[in-house]
């Protein structure tokens, strides 16, 4: 079915320096401590991170509510050293990261251009050809 519920719970932003010729930014996300809400939600706790190289970072962290009305297709528990978890499979995996990523995205070019950085990806650009 989806996310319910979004929020963020940290948000950790500098700029370094601002005077750099090129600019390389590398993203990633992560996401840990799954758990069981009820029989069809899970609690995960999140981070995205938008790295300025020698420039900046952006790093926000939360926490997102998955709903589904089939937990055990999106999910399993395992034991590991003595501890259960709960690890996204599948469709699961899918949603909880594409909606990771796209937020944080999405949150963070918000934030870049409040600290005067470019956004975090590339955005579209018009291209102009000859005249036929």
């Amino acid at each position: 079915m989806g996310i319910t519920a979004y929020k963020i719970d940290r948000i950790d932003a500098k700029v370094d320096k601002r005077d750099a010729e090129n600019i390389d930014v590398k993203e990633n996300f992560s996401f840990s401590d799954v758990t069981k809400k009820n029989s069809n939600m899970l609690d995960v706790k999140w981070a995205f991170k938008a790295d300025y190289v020698d420039i900046g970072k952006i790093d926000l962290e939360g926490t997102l509510t998955y709903f589904t009305e089939s937990l055990a297709d999106k999910c399993e528990e395992k034991e590991e050293k003595g501890k259960k978890t709960i690890a996204l499979k599948g469709e699961g995996l899918r949603e909880v990261s594409n909606f990771i990523l796209r937020r944080g995205l999405i949150e963070a070019t918000i934030l870049a251009k409040s600290l005067q950085l470019p956004a975090p990806l590339q955005l579209p650009s018009v291209s102009l050809g000859e005249k036929q």
